[in-house]
């Protein structure tokens, strides 16, 4: 009896060990980073324009910039939105909506599921 005890014990602890198996979490997708070139005028139009005059590629997965809608500084955005993820130069298939307030325009609003935006002091 003791051998079917002990026997049946480590079936029941070697099932639980596998149905409670930690699930691995799935790697969160890359954000491409541009930021507003700092050259050009900060105005509505500007700002609301997608390509590489405007907008310049920094890198992936960086921070924002101090949320302060004020001037525009960066959008974060997934591969469906860079014209070539694998070495990504411009923005592509987005629409960036933004805000005159004085001299200055500060990003409002950008296009598609997962793409955000900061904007920084003037």
């Amino acid at each position: 009896m003791k051998k079917y005890l002990i026997g049946i014990c480590a079936v029941v602890v070697a099932f639980t060990g596998f149905a409670f198996k930690e699930a691995k979490s799935a790697k969160r997708a890359d954000m491409y980073v541009f930021e507003f070139r700092s050259t050009q005028p900060y105005t509505q139009a500007n700002v609301q324009d997608i390509s590489n005059t405007y907008w310049e590629y920094k890198g992936k997965n960086l921070a924002g910039c101090a949320s302060v809608n004020q001037k525009a500084c960066r959008v974060l955005v997934g591969a469906a939105y860079v014209d070539n993820p694998s070495s990504p130069s411009e923005l592509s298939g987005l629409t960036i909506t933004a805000v005159q307030s004085g001299t200055t325009a500060h990003v409002s609003g950008i296009s598609g599921s997962g793409n955000l935006y900061s904007n920084q002091p003037d």
